[in-house]
């Protein structure tokens, strides 16, 4: 076996720069969210389009239902 290893500087080292940091729009009804489990988790539970983890469950939970 060959052991000999040599490294190598990382050509974009110093171009690359700190991470991007992104932002995520407040739910749209607030109101929504008090008394729900899931803000708490630590992950973002909203989507843009006014939906959230909530409602998504709701929603699956009644078609359940409904069968």
């Amino acid at each position: 076996m060959n052991h000999d290893v040599t490294t190598e500087k990382k050509t974009a080292a110093e171009i690359t720069g700190p991470p991007k940091k992104y932002t995520v729009p407040s739910p749209q009804e607030p109101s929504r969210c008090e008394g729900c489990p899931y803000p708490g988790v630590g992950f973002i539970c909203w989507n843009s389009d006014g939906s959230c983890l909530k409602t998504d469950l709701d929603r699956i939970h009644s078609k359940k239902k409904g069968r």
